[in-house]
């Protein structure tokens, strides 16, 4: 059984895969399952080497909308497989602010079910269209901690412990037994589920490069979403209202950057 997993759900995110795959790595996630909704890029061919090595496990998962019903396939498949699953999108990466693996943090979470991350959201940077590199890097410029966007919280479950998404949400979910907390151990018992009440990123947070170039969010803004298959409809970047320089995450660029060029060169050898 691996300690750690990571389930996703993603449609043509071919350029990002392996740096999602390699960066969760290095924070302590050993199995990644992983759902392809309908993917026309080369994403098959970036996930071959994780699948041949027992790494990923991916499924062709055609529903629309096809997130909560690729979550309950991970919880009722994979349960036994890991004691904790990651539930997170491909553009939101998992750490902790101390730089400490997020795998052993949760250690001192296994009295609990779940627990609810706190997302911080990373814009344009200035980029009007995709540069070359890691997301990791490129992407500095993000909103403050009090935004309250960053209320927003996803879910780290214990499978074994965790019936299922909790309605159409797939921020949050149902347990057998007890709630999920936040980073503070506080109970997240009442609604809304996938909001939390205090915004803390002391020992845990999400990343979320929700925006990325300004020529990448005017396309994901009218695209269907996963978990309702309905356009985004989100309005356009506030560049100002991202002010906050950030680069925290960049202490993972250079195992990220080795780990994707030996990959590189294995694969250039005969």
């Amino acid at each position: 059984m691996s300690y750690l997993a990571a389930c996703a759900i993603f449609r043509n995110e071919a350029p990002y895969l392996r740096e999602w795959i390699e960066f969760h790595r290095q924070v302590g996630a050993e199995r990644f399952f992983l759902y392809d909704n309908g993917s026309t890029d080369e994403a098959g061919e970036s996930l071959a080497p994780y699948v041949a090595e027992g790494i990923a496990t991916v499924h062709d998962w055609p529903d629309v909308p096809g997130q909560i019903t690729a979550y309950q396939h991970c919880l009722d498949n994979y349960r036994e497989q890991a004691r904790w699953i990651a539930f997170l999108d491909l553009d939101e990466f998992l750490f902790s602010p101390a730089l400490t693996p997020v795998s052993q943090v949760l250690e001192d979470y296994e009295r609990h079910p779940a627990v609810m991350i706190n997302r911080l959201n990373y814009g344009s940077s200035g980029h009007k269209k995709a540069p070359e590199g890691l997301v990791i890097e490129n992407y500095l410029r993000r909103l403050p901690d009090d935004d309250d966007n960053s209320r927003h919280a996803k879910s780290v479950v214990q499978p074994a412990r965790t019936v299922g998404p909790r309605g159409l949400n797939p921020h949050c979910f149902i347990y057998d037994e007890g709630w999920a907390v936040n980073e503070e151990k506080k109970p997240i018992d009442h609604q809304p589920f996938g909001f939390v009440d205090m915004i803390s990123f002391e020992r845990l947070r999400i990343n979320h490069y929700i925006i990325k170039s300004e020529e990448q969010w005017e396309a994901k803004r009218n695209a269907p979403t996963p978990n309702s298959g309905k356009l985004r409809g989100l309005p356009p970047e506030r560049p100002d209202r991202y002010s906050v320089e950030d680069d925290l995450i960049t202490a993972y660029a250079p195992a990220v950057r080795a780990a994707l060029a030996e990959r590189d060169s294995a694969a250039a050898s005969p």
